[in-house]
């Protein structure tokens, strides 16, 4: 005899045929992952709570380059025996039962539950997923239509590998004897001697020597007048433009900045689109943090950095990294900027 099904036991609790058991099991299953979607948590009586947990883009640096992985929200399960739920509120919103009869199938359900970690061992939830008992705890398994519909807003990321760049090969200098560059040093000076012996004496060798007399002295004596030089004028270097200079610069909009070339940022996450680099920079921005987007570009490829902060030195990144929450700052470094560049706010781009 087969083992009993969890819409065989339902069955038995509501007095119906397991066909019928089956179809109200997977109408409360497709009204569970509603519930979830709207309110990224549910509790279910003797089952436990369900949650939408959203994990942040993480960066790896590996032998190839920097590997990037982009968000996403998952489902957790903690399993509870607390008797009270929303499945009543679920069987009555979204099916449509009467109180009585949520009430009755939200009591069966529970009990249900308990039934299955004793016999079966396992419950499916079509469209929301799956439980197993595992070493006496349920374990919980999300359908793959569940997730991408909780991923939807992400499109189809891929994770992204920038390649570090790598360093210019030196050419190592030609090795020198010892006392080579004095000797031709020596050489040149010798040369030069003769060389200007011999002009000189082609010079006064073809108009003869002569003393000059007393009032060419007395003339050439004469002291000249000397024209003080005039003051020489330092051209100041140019100044980086500043951050709130940047409505002169015809690439940034009214809420850009620019990060001046040796100063330091703080970069959080990097993605691929455009469109989901403003959705995560919207999220994370927040408690006196202002987030923006740097864009890049590396193999021909165009990337979205989203960072955080405006800094002189290393340390002072560092400190501000430290003070921030965790989520934004577990997968975040410094980087330093090579140049001045526009980093975008909401209204960039």
């Amino acid at each position: 005899m087969a083992a009993d099904t969890a819409s065989d036991i339902l069955a038995r609790l509501l007095g119906i045929a397991p066909d019928e058991a089956q179809r109200r099991l997977d109408r409360f299953a497709g009204g569970m992952a509603a519930e979830l979607l709207d309110r990224k948590r549910l509790a279910i009586g003797g089952l436990g709570v369900f949650s939408v947990v959203h994990e942040q883009a993480t960066r790896q640096a590996t032998s190839a380059g920097t590997r990037y992985q982009p968000p996403r929200n998952r489902v957790a399960f903690e399993a509870r025996k607390d008797r009270t739920g929303d499945a009543e509120r679920i069987a009555t919103g979204r099916l449509g039962m009467e109180a009585s009869e949520a009430r009755r199938f939200a009591k069966a359900l529970g009990e249900m539950v308990e039934a299955v970690k004793k016999g079966p061992g396992r419950l499916e939830l079509r469209g929301f997923g799956s439980l197993t008992l595992v070493s006496g705890a349920l374990r919980f398994q999300p359908e793959a239509s569940l997730e991408a519909l909780l991923n939807i807003g992400y499109g189809d990321l891929k994770e992204i590998v920038i390649p570090e760049k790598q360093p210019d090969k030196q050419r190592s200098p030609v090795p020198e004897r010892p006392g080579g560059l004095k000797k031709v040093a020596l050489f040149v000076a010798v040369v030069s001697i003769l060389a200007s012996g011999w002009f000189l004496y082609r010079q006064f060798a073809s108009a003869g020597f002569e003393l000059p007399s007393g009032s060419d002295v007395a003339r050439t004596s004469a002291p000249a007048s000397v024209e003080s030089p005039s003051p020489v004028t330092a051209v100041a270097p140019e100044k980086a433009p500043s951050a709130s200079a940047t409505s002169q610069n015809g690439s940034s909009s009214p809420d850009s900045l620019i990060l001046q070339k040796g100063r330091y940022t703080v970069i959080v996450a990097t993605f691929s689109t455009k469109k989901v680099a403003r959705q995560e920079m919207a999220r994370l921005s927040g408690g006196g943090r202002r987030v923006m987007i740097w864009p890049v570009k590396s193999g021909g490829v165009r990337y979205y950095r989203l960072v955080t902060g405006d800094f002189d030195t290393r340390p002072a990144a560092l400190d501000s990294m430290k003070a921030m929450p965790w989520e934004v700052s577990r997968n975040g470094y410094i980087q330093q900027a090579q140049k001045n560049v526009v980093l975008y706010g909401e209204q960039g781009l």
